[in-house]
């Protein structure tokens, strides 16, 4: 784990907790119908977010092969775009 010593981890771990705590807030806090595509596209940006921290700090990749850190960080990504696509066809269906 080059790169990441253990006041670095714990940063992390802080910042992984607290993205945790906002998304229990965010959905709990919620009531407003209007926001019925905001929220769900701010849990997937901090489920991305999360993912980034955990692949960059805790598999020791900040410093690590480009190749394995892109595909790694692109994984999470790709589920996190298409889960907002299939939300957005759901949210406005073609046709009558």
């Amino acid at each position: 784990m080059s790169g990441s010593g253990p006041k670095q981890l714990k940063k992390t771990w802080i910042r992984l907790v607290a993205m945790v705590v906002a998304g229990i807030l965010l959905v709990r806090g919620v009531s407003d119908p209007s926001l019925s595509l905001a929220v769900p596209a701010a849990l997937l940006m901090l489920a991305v977010l999360k993912a980034r921290l955990v692949v960059l700090d805790f598999l020791g990749l900040r410093f690590g092969p480009r190749p394995l850190r892109i595909g790694l960080l692109a994984w999470p990504a790709f589920f996190a775009l298409a889960a907002a696509a299939k939300a957005l066809i759901a949210a406005f269906p073609m046709g009558g």
